[in-house]
């Protein structure tokens, strides 16, 4: 670390630290309450109909009352049977139509790649998939060796392929719905990671392997599903298609922001096997089943035991104490016992499949609102609570225990699963970085943890590189050092990405500030720079000088709103996007994004043009020292917003997104 990169971090360490005995405080206060509750905790309840009825009709109405959803389905299986099913709420609150288990469709979102990679298991009991092979084999297009190592289908499913997070097309209006190939063709995004190295979450992977299962069975993809999982497994009232078919249009549940809301459209995916799947909470019961390795309604199961054994074991683990990603599912194991499944979350619906393999049980949760978006995790947590018995809670030593502390640890850290080189790549530099300080006596502080007051919960080192929520015991964050010595994040939790701690220029707070202040010295100075300019009179008997200097001003003037316009164009998209989610991968969002990738390139040539002439104007006699210093302040700013440009992915020209 050179003593250039101290003085950066400095300030940023001083702001950081301006909540610290708050967040410490509190962090005390969830401890003592934790331990008052744990003194308290009564052993695990048989599990049956009756109770989990209650459980659920207590916790269910109160999270959707409180959050304003609209309607919801819960069933559970256990032991080979259907322990409980209900819906709650409305599937059309206009006309009042009741939430049915059985009945009621809903949009599953990205549980549907479960159903994806089961078909892929099936190929490979069937010996037409190597889960180990170059995919190159299986397609029909190139798909280059990066890093010198091919993607595999193991890498697909484990979420390790490599690829970088775009958005582009993978939405489409009605009626334009492609083949899988020209979405796969056009859009493959570019390759962060060398294969097998690092998670990030990818529904371009899911996309690929739906089109491998189409290519190598010989079937349309949703012909291969229909035929082979839902038909097997009586799954009736499901299916891929969009739009949904006649019989079972009707009894899709509308989609709403809140229950206040009205209902949205039906959205089409265009990476149709990642997310595109509709289905009734009982037909993902039945699906559970199956996976829990209970008899199908066909003569055979969908798979053998052997190969859900396969699919079950993790492939990839970041921390030797932290959760893994399976074949197509990953751990969760904040919630006690052993959890594997998805989740899925996609404008206006969210749901949630989760197994318990070794205790045989299985709950899913849906609902049609994207309010309450932590209602499955809640009800998760009071579920697993209830019913099965929590592994041994470890106290939080007096002591680190470990060499590494928090001064070391602290700093932004970065998701994996990201937009890097493209024009969205902002967002995960000023919006979805996690900052980690240092607090008071070993802890840590994790902005993105928080109690139920709004303030972060403090953490202690458990063991090496193992760090507890003073709040929740059962909650963990696991910090390992990659090969380049980088430190990396990873909880127990959520899906499968990690984050990567960010250089000192890339801190979030640092970035924040770089923007900002240069965003808002353009606004006022500008405008300022070209009037002052356009109605100064010029002095006699030096037209020629004063016609350079004024040349010289309405330049860098107009350079400053050069450099502000991509800025104002990111941030219409910005708010269109925070309207209507799904704007993002529209048409129009593309091209106001290469707007602003034509803006920043002109603003970056204006910038180093203004740079000569501010040089020149600092050299030169005569004129006020106010005048030169408010010339130089408007040349950083420019040199400021341009290099946020750059980080952002504007001036990255064939960037996808």
């Amino acid at each position: 670390m050179t003593k250039y990169s101290k003085l950066w971090k400095s300030p940023i360490r001083l702001l950081c630290r301006l909540s610290q005995g708050a967040a410490f405080t509190a962090s005390l206060y969830f401890a003592a309450a934790n331990a008052v509750m744990a003194q308290h905790a009564s052993s695990p309840v048989t599990m049956t109909s009756d109770d989990l009825s209650t459980l659920f009709d207590e916790h269910a109405h109160r999270e959707m009352k409180q959050a304003d959803i609209a309607g919801a389905a819960i069933v559970v299986v256990k032991d080979g049977t259907l322990l409980f099913a209900r819906g709650y709420g409305y599937a059309d609150i206009e006309n009042k139509v009741p939430i049915s288990p059985i009945r009621t469709l809903f949009r599953i979102a990205s549980v549907s790649k479960v159903i994806t990679y089961t078909a892929v298991m099936q190929l490979v009991e069937r010996g037409k998939i190597d889960l180990d092979a170059d995919i190159a084999r299986y397609v029909d297009f190139p798909i280059p060796a990066r890093f010198g190592k091919p993607i595999t289908m193991r890498h697909l499913m484990s979420h390790t392929a490599g690829f970088d997070d775009t958005v582009q097309g993978r939405w489409v209006k009605a009626g334009d719905l492609g083949p899988l190939r020209d979405y796969l063709v056009r859009h493959m995004p570019a390759r962060l990671y060398a294969p097998g190295t690092v998670p990030a979450y990818s529904s371009y992977s899911t996309t690929l392997a739906g089109y491998i299962v189409e290519r190598v069975s010989g079937e349309p993809f949703n012909t291969y599903i229909e035929n082979h999982v839902f038909k097997p497994l009586e799954m009736d009232y499901s299916s891929f298609a969009q739009p949904l078919p006649s019989h079972l249009a009707p009894l899709l549940a509308k989609g709403y922001r809140t229950a206040s809301d009205g209902p949205s459209p039906f959205a089409i995916a265009q990476a149709a096997p990642a997310t595109s799947m509709s289905s009734s909470a009982m037909d993902m019961a039945r699906f559970m089943l199956a996976h829990l390795g209970a008899d199908t309604a066909s003569a055979k199961p969908l798979l053998k035991s052997t190969t859900l054994a396969a699919m079950h074991s993790i492939q990839f683990r970041h921390h030797p104490a932290g959760p893994g990603i399976a074949l197509g599912t990953f751990e969760m194991d904040s919630a006690g016992p052993r959890v594997i499944g998805h989740t899925g979350d996609i404008p206006n619906y969210y749901s949630g499949m989760y197994l318990f393999p070794q205790q045989r049980v299985g709950l899913f949760i849906v609902q049609n609102s994207e309010a309450g978006g932590d209602m499955r995790n809640k009800l998760l947590r009071v579920f697993a609570a209830r019913y099965f018995a929590h592994p041994a809670q470890v106290a939080p030593p007096l002591q680190i225990v470990a060499a590494e502390g928090p001064d070391e640890l602290s700093g932004s850290y970065r998701r994996s699963w990201r937009f890097d080189r493209s024009p969205l790549s902002l967002k995960s530099l000023l919006v979805e970085q996690t900052v980690v300080r240092s607090v008071g006596r070993g802890n840590l502080v994790v902005d993105s943890y928080v109690g139920p007051n709004g303030i972060p919960v403090a953490w202690r080192q458990i063991e090496a590189g193992v760090w507890q929520s003073l709040g929740d015991p059962l909650q963990r964050l696991y910090f390992k050092k990659n090969a380049e010595g980088e430190w990396e994040l990873s909880g127990n939790g959520g899906p499968p990405s990690i984050r990567q701690k960010s250089p000192w220029y890339r801190h979030q707070l640092f970035m924040r500030v770089i923007l900002i202040s240069s965003l808002v010295i353009l606004l006022l100075s500008s405008p300022w720079q070209l009037l002052s300019a356009l109605f100064r009179s010029r002095p006699q008997g030096r037209g020629v000088v004063a016609s350079r200097a004024l040349r010289r001003n309405l330049f860098v003037g107009a350079t400053g709103f050069v450099v502000l316009a991509p800025w104002i164009v990111c941030g219409g998209v910005t708010l269109a996007i925070a309207n209507d989610l799904l704007f993002v991968s529209s048409p129009a969002c593309g091209v106001l994004l290469r707007l602003a990738q034509i803006l920043a390139c002109a603003g970056a040539v204006a910038t180093f043009s203004t740079l000569w002439m501010t040089g020149v104007r600092l050299r030169m006699s005569g004129g006020s020292w106010a005048g030169r210093m408010h010339h130089a302040v408007l040349c950083l700013a420019c040199v400021g917003a341009t290099v946020m440009a750059w980080q952002g992915g504007l001036l990255f020209w064939d960037g996808r997104f």
